[in-house]
């Protein structure tokens, strides 16, 4: 009788394991273009609850095919802003004198 069961309990263990679901995220994530991860980042700090929910919904529509291309930045940065959230993000100038890239910061301090 506990063979029997032992059995059992082994052929139970031995059957593979469905792989889990993807997360939302996770399925946004690998439809981000340049600089998505960067703004998608910058929204989770700022907004986490709005964030997931539209981070749900981008992945329900990717999943029913109605965005096929990749999301770059600039699209998620104002698919933000049109639902009224200002994500503010790191901003960097820059300048090149003789081959050589500098911050404007510095500039400011010569």
């Amino acid at each position: 009788m506990q063979l029997a069961s032992m059995a059992g309990q082994v052929k139970a263990e031995q059957q593979p394991k469905p792989a889990p679901a993807e997360t939302p995220l996770e399925v946004v994530k690998k439809h981000l273009g340049p600089r998505g991860d960067e703004v998608l980042q910058a929204a989770y700090e700022q907004y986490p609850v709005e964030t997931a929910a539209i981070v749900e919904k981008l992945a329900q529509l990717i999943k029913m095919g109605q965005i096929s291309e990749p999301l770059d930045g600039g699209e998620l940065y104002n698919l933000f802003r049109s639902l009224g959230l200002r994500v503010r993000l790191e901003t960097k100038i820059t300048y090149v004198k003789r081959g050589e890239a500098k911050d404007l910061k510095e500039l400011f301090k010569q």
